[in-house]
Order: C-alpha cells, then sequence, then structure tokens
C-alpha cells in the first residue's frame, strides 16, 4: 500500500474510533499534548520562589501507640486498603513491627495528607498504623519473632506487665503535608503526587497505575478497580478469580523462619499463587487503557504515562449514565474476546502460541471488538474459523506484530488489520 493509502486508512480508522464513543464520553479538552514554555529568566525564578510557590508546607508530629486506635476510630483519617497499593502485612511482618518497638528500633515516620482541615489521608504508613492498632485491640498473636521469642503466641492484653508498658511509652512520628501546602491557583493534586512519588514506601516502587489509584480517586477510578474483577479479565490474564482470598489465607498464615527479613519481611502477596498482574495493579491499568484507548488516536499523544493520567483525570468528571454505558461496553468486549478467541485472546503465534498475554495486543483487539460489538453472534457463529486462521494472520503481518514499534503509525497499523481481518468473517 502506498503512502496516500495508509493515510487514508488512518483517516478513517479515527473517524470510526469517534463515531463509537457513547453519549457524554469524548472529552474535547485536557488530553490534547500541553505547550511547551517559554524559558524563564532568573528574575522571575526568585519572584516565584520568594512567593512561596510549589513549596511544600509540613508539621511533624508524634503518637503513642497506645492512642493509635482511638485516632484512627476519630472518623478524620482516611483509611482505603487500596489506598497505594494492593498490599497486606502477614502475621509474621506485623509481629516483627511490635518487635521493633519493644527493641526501640527506629521506624520510619508515617506520612499523612492533609486534604481538608484536619481529615488525613494516610499517604505511607497504613500498614504500620492498622498493625498497631490490631495488636492492641488483641486482634493478632506474635509470631515469627526474631528476638523475643519468650513472646511467642501472646496478644498485647496477655504480655508481662514490663513488655506492656515499654510498648506503651512508644511513639510513631509522622510527617504532615499541610493544607496550606497550596497556593493560589495551584493544582493541590499535583502536589500531592510530587509528594507522594518521592516517599519510598516500603523499599517498593510504585507503579504508574498504584500512583493514580491513590491520587485520582473518583467515579472512573472506581470503574476500573470493579471491571479488574470480572471474571473474563481474569481468565484470560491469568488471575486466579479468589486471589483476594488467597491473599487474605496467606496474610493470616504463620510464616517460617526463612522468611524473616529486617524490613518486616517481603509482602504477602509475593508468591506463585499471587500473579505480578494483580499485585501491580496491571488489571487496573488494562480496563483504563481500554477506555483511554477509545479516543488516543484522536488526541495522540507519544508519553502514555501522561496520556492515561490526564484521561482519569478528565474522565474522573464523566456522568453516572456514562459510567454505566461504558460499564456495560467493557463487559461485552471482554466476555466477547473470551468467546471468539478463548486463553489464546491477547496472545501471539510464532511457531506456536505464546504463554503470556500482551497488552499491545490486547490494545489494538479490545478496541477493534469493541466497534464490532453489533456484529457479535455473526462472530461468534464463525469463532472456529476466526482462531484458525489467527497463526497464518500473524504469520503474514509478524512486522506489524513485533510488539516492539510503539509509535502511532505502529499502534494504528495494529489495529486496522486486526478490524480487516475480524470484518472479512461477516
Amino acid at each position: 500500500m502506498g503512502d496516500q493509502t495508509d493515510e487514508a486508512q488512518r483517516r478513517a480508522l479515527v473517524e470510526r474510533q469517534r463515531q463509537q464513543l457513547r453519549p457524554g464520553e469524548f472529552i474535547e479538552e485536557g488530553l490534547q499534548s500541553e505547550p511547551v514554555s517559554a524559558p524563564t529568566s532568573h528574575e522571575e525564578i526568585n519572584a516565584k520562589y520568594i512567593r512561596g510557590e510549589v513549596r511544600i508546607v509540613t508539621e511533624q508530629g508524634r503518637y503513642p501507640l497506645a492512642s493509635i486506635s482511638d485516632m484512627l476510630g476519630a472518623g478524620n483519617y482516611k483509611l482505603d486498603p487500596d489506598y497505594q497499593r494492593r498490599h497486606r502485612w502477614d502475621l509474621g511482618q506485623r509481629s516483627r513491627l511490635i518487635e521493633s518497638f519493644i527493641m526501640n528500633v527506629p521506624v520510619p515516620p508515617i506520612f499523612l495528607y492533609e486534604w481538608d482541615y484536619n481529615q488525613y489521608e494516610v499517604m505511607d504508613g497504613l500498614q504500620r498504623m492498622t498493625a498497631v492498632r490490631e495488636f492492641y485491640s488483641n486482634g493478632f498473636a506474635l509470631t515469627g519473632l526474631e528476638y523475643w521469642n519468650e513472646l511467642e503466641g501472646l496478644r498485647y492484653e496477655q504480655l508481662p506487665s514490663r513488655i506492656k508498658a515499654g510498648i506503651d511509652r512508644r511513639y510513631i512520628s509522622s510527617i504532615i503535608l499541610l493544607k496550606e501546602t497550596s497556593h493560589g491557583d495551584e493544582d493541590p493534586e499535583l502536589l500531592k503526587r510530587f509528594v507522594f512519588g518521592r516517599i519510598n514506601t516500603g523499599g517498593v516502587q510504585l507503579t504508574p497505575q498504584e500512583l493514580r489509584n491513590a491520587l485520582y480517586d473518583g467515579p472512573m477510578n472506581r470503574l476500573c478497580k470493579e471491571l479488574a474483577e470480572s471474571r473474563a479479565l481474569r481468565r484470560l490474564w491469568g488471575i486466579p478469580k479468589n486471589v483476594e482470598d488467597l491473599v487474605n489465607r496467606r496474610a493470616d498464615q504463620t510464616p517460617g523462619v526463612s522468611d524473616l527479613e529486617l524490613d518486616f519481611g517481603p509482602s504477602v502477596e509475593e508468591s506463585d499463587e499471587i500473579p505480578a498482574a494483580w499485585r501491580r495493579m496491571t488489571d487496573v491499568e488494562l480496563v483504563l487503557r481500554f477506555f483511554a484507548n477509545r479516543q488516543r488516536m484522536i488526541y495522540y499523544r507519544d508519553n502514555l504515562r501522561d496520556y492515561l493520567d490526564d484521561y482519569l483525570k478528565a474522565a474522573n468528571q464523566f456522568s453516572s449514565g456514562t459510567i454505566k454505558t461504558l460499564r456495560a461496553t467493557y463487559l461485552e468486549t471482554i466476555e466477547l474476546a473470551e468467546e471468539l478467541f478463548g486463553d489464546r485472546a491477547f496472545k501471539r503465534y510464532r511457531n506456536n502460541w505464546g504463554n503470556v498475554p500482551s497488552v499491545s495486543i490486547y490494545d489494538a483487539l479490545m478496541n477493534v471488538l469493541s466497534r464490532l460489538l453489533d456484529h457479535r453472534d455473526e462472530l461468534a457463529a464463525r469463532h472456529e474459523e476466526i482462531l484458525g486462521g489467527l497463526p497464518d494472520f500473524y504469520g503474514d503481518n509478524s512486522s506489524i506484530f513485533n510488539l516492539r514499534g510503539q509509535t502511532r503509525s505502529d499502534l494504528m497499523g495494529r489495529e486496522i488489520l486486526l478490524e480487516e481481518y475480524l470484518r472479512s468473517f461477516l
């Protein structure tokens, strides 16, 4: 095909993408590339610093361990288990935190964000605070201790009096990002994101989706988390349907001595039975990518991470009716993918079928299928032929589906070829 024909096909794809959007879905502002600002003089930079712009305002605090339960129950602390990432400490990790307090080992401070006056979100340290609260409410017995083996199996109320008194006089320190950090027209969410991104949470770098989940909560973010639990997506991405139960079960198990580490141990979800796609919220990002891709070619951005950030912020403003419609669109599309291709839906054929699903194929195929939902019955009737022809399809288009190319042309080329292939069965 010549360049003119290619360009005509791309323009036609963009038009089909526009036409498939549901009422209220099109985002007219917020997805375009931001203009590059002109160079700023030293005088302007100095004036900005003097005005105190983009300067973090913090204060420090110390909380007696015995006060944590009452503090968290007062109603002015936002405790969302998914705020940072999908993580739950097991009994050994919680116990070793208490052992650290017994021994007066320095424990890192917690970070709080004051989103309104005297209203806080726990940016970092949720596991530490909830472990202390559980311990003081006798919610677990100590286990897997390294130095105070004499206390194995004891709950708080069962501890010797001197040990209890020693724990009671310990503190958790905090650093609070104050509401005053926001000045004038500055976006407090951007400053919050900046600080959150600089915090080393448990020694593990947060993924972009974990940051989005923490910083851009709203109707669309909650929809993505809900749809990530869909059975079709979990089956196609190799995530156990009962993954939450597996995590909770492991959290309540006693770890072996070999599991012990000085940083309170490995995450409870870091095991073969808990896939990384769930641990790192890749499944939630897959749902977000589906919605964002539905209009990405209209306002194409090379930087996918920033594009997904901007899309989520804008889409959080969708009406409840639009959210409901998009929910149905996603479920119909992912179910059609499974109906047509089974567990090979997002895998590529190269001499044989691969074992790992590809995000690139997911992006292209889901977008194409969402435009063919009106033909679901026709496609389903020929699913064996469609699946049987895929090895030749991928072989004939191996250069397009090498999955390394991520330019606008690469992305559009995959969609065009997949749509032509599926439409050939109609």
